[in-house]
């Protein structure tokens, strides 16, 4: 039997709270909703399942207050987690100030990448269309990239969503909408890389 199954976890949270099948029956019976020793061990073995007041007092017997998170098949099951959001805009336009310590704290599913370590909000429509002004996108805190590779970047002060692009004697940070021309990082200029783009 698959052990994700209702009724393998089902059977698990029997044996965790110290009840056999039969204890499980009288009970469920005492309870108002007659039921025999076979009907617990089909349940478990997947072939029928309990009604909507048997699944009540089931959780009730075995001390399960959640009851999407016991029983919901793996993929519907959500993984939550908190991470940083920075309130102000990263530009995917014309550069605005990314500021370090000034964020919120939000909560993620499995929607976001593993890998992100930090929320920014797109200003701008030079990263469409891929990007869209006001949409998140969740960063990888690391200090480099490989040319191709889009990132949140540091630049002379002010903050950016670009491509890094690189040529011998050549750093450039591109846009995706090819209305905008590629911003040339020169000698003597700031440029730092926050993360690369995973979401």
């Amino acid at each position: 039997m698959d052990e994700n199954s209702f009724g393998a976890r089902l059977a698990a949270a029997r044996r965790a709270a110290g009840y056999n099948q039969t204890e499980v029956a009288k009970h469920i019976t005492e309870a108002g909703f007659p039921v025999r020793t076979q009907a617990v061990s089909k349940w478990e073995r997947g072939t029928t399942l309990p009604s909507a007041r048997q699944l009540v007092e089931l959780c009730r017997l075995y001390h399960i207050r959640d009851v999407v998170a016991a029983f919901a098949p793996a993929e519907e099951r959500r993984t939550v987690r908190t991470l940083p959001l920075y309130r102000l805009a990263v530009s995917a336009g014309t550069g605005e100030l990314l500021d370090g310590t000034d964020y919120d704290t939000v909560e993620v599913g499995d929607e976001v990448s593993p890998n992100a370590d930090f929320g920014v909000r797109i200003a701008g429509d030079s990263m469409e269309p891929r990007f869209v002004h006001g949409q998140i996108v969740w960063v990888h805190r690391q200090e480099t990239l490989r040319p191709g590779e889009i990132g949140v970047f540091l630049y002379n002060g002010a903050g950016y969503c670009k491509r890094l692009e690189r040529a011998p004697g050549r750093v450039e940070l591109v846009s995706l909408n090819p209305r905008y021309a590629p911003i040339r990082v020169s000698a003597g200029d700031e440029l730092r890389v926050f993360g690369r783009v995973v979401g």
